[in-house]
């Protein structure tokens, strides 16, 4: 508990208690960085899941990771805009328009205005882009099968309930950061 401002004890002497305090308490408790920790944890997760699109699958089919999250996106969600995929993925807005920007070059999507919003580009798979979806996605679906099979139903349940819920948070807390 933080020391009540006595007389003799000034307000810059009581804020450094109190950062001592907070720094204590932060100490006592384990950092979700270090690489026992569930953060980092997720972070290797997330890597690991993501390694075999980086091996000679992403050289084979010309296409970097960012630019694949937005095919699957488009695929589940045709006539999307970029905001919208960056809203989905996670990516930073800048990494989507990057990846659409070389879809597009690719000719694996196409663009056109909302008839709504006019300033908005709404975004949709080309054949060619669903062609390329339909050869890659048997193969994402059956590494995400792999993965998942390592946990029975119920744990399934359970953790998807607590993705969303770290998801939520971590939306939260980038929001108040802008």
């Amino acid at each position: 508990m933080n020391k009540p401002i006595s007389k003799t004890t000034t307000v810059s002497t009581a804020i450094r208690a109190m950062g001592d305090e907070d720094a204590k308490r932060d100490r006592a408790r384990p950092s979700v960085l270090m690489p026992d920790m569930v953060g980092f944890r997720l972070l290797k997760l997330s890597n690991l899941i993501s390694r075999p699109f980086f091996s000679d699958f992403a050289r084979q089919h010309e296409l970097s990771l960012n630019e694949w999250r937005a095919i699957v996106v488009l695929a589940g969600q045709p006539g999307s805009a970029a905001q919208d995929i960056a809203a989905a993925t996670g990516l930073h807005p800048m990494n989507v328009s990057r990846a659409v920007i070389n879809l597009r070059k690719a000719g694996l999507v196409e663009e056109a205005r909302d008839p709504e919003n006019h300033r908005r580009v709404l975004l949709w798979l080309t054949r060619t882009g669903k062609h390329k979806f339909d050869e890659i996605s048997p193969r994402a679906e059956g590494d995400a099968r792999r993965l998942i099979n390592a946990l029975t139903e119920e744990e399934v349940a359970v953790f998807s309930t607590l993705v969303d819920k770290l998801i939520a948070r971590a939306e939260e807390m980038a929001a108040q950061e802008q």
